[in-house]
């Protein structure tokens, strides 16, 4: 079972990849809105105070592209070979820790946190002990789910490609940065 959440484009064909990865967008999609959760950048999810139906699914369909495109370049650098469904499959897989992120704002949990943090003056913050807990637990999870989120990546490409030279992983980790940014540009542009 730990085998197939870390890595499961060993074990599922492309078509049955395709199939999860597509529901699991439109899904997180609809947790992010059910949520008020932005996913506005590849590594990114923030809570929003209002938030559209469409946003989420705008801010998953530009990051999973930014990741894709970067990637598929990258990928037919490292292999000529390298198939476009599969990477396709990794970018729409990989991006589905995030979408767990937004249970953190079940029953409005974050938001009593958020509205403590004075937007002008950031360092002026008065939490609770319950609050840092809440915060340190939140944090945990985020680390976590961001190191799922690089093991799915990795591996999907990994087996996309078959990197395996160091050069070509800088190269990926580096696509990665490149993916945040472009997606930042993009989502500021397309989904404000």
């Amino acid at each position: 079972m730990i085998k197939i959440i870390i890595n499961p484009f060993e074990k599922l064909s492309e078509v049955q990849l395709l199939i999860l990865g597509i529901l699991l967008t439109i899904g997180g999609s609809l947790l992010g809105y059910l949520f008020r959760s932005r996913f506005d950048g590849v590594l990114d999810m923030h809570i929003s105070p209002t938030i559209t139906l469409a946003q989420p699914f705008i801010d998953n369909a530009i990051n999973t592209a930014s990741l894709f495109i970067l990637l598929y370049i990258l990928g037919l650098i490292v292999n000529k070979k390298t198939r476009l469904i599969d990477v396709l499959n990794t970018a729409l897989i990989a991006r589905s820790p995030f979408y767990l992120l937004t249970l953190g704002s079940i029953g409005g949990l974050m938001d009593g946190i958020e509205s403590k943090i004075d937007t002008e003056h950031p360092l002026n913050v008065q939490f609770s002990v319950e609050d840092y807990i809440i915060l340190g637990i939140f944090s945990m999870f985020a680390v976590a789910f961001l190191v799922w989120f690089v093991a799915l990546l990795y591996n999907g490409f990994k087996t996309a490609t078959n990197v395996k030279s160091t050069p070509h992983i800088i190269a990926f980790a580096f696509s990665i940065i490149v993916a945040e940014i472009l997606s930042k540009i993009l989502i500021g542009l397309f989904n404000y």
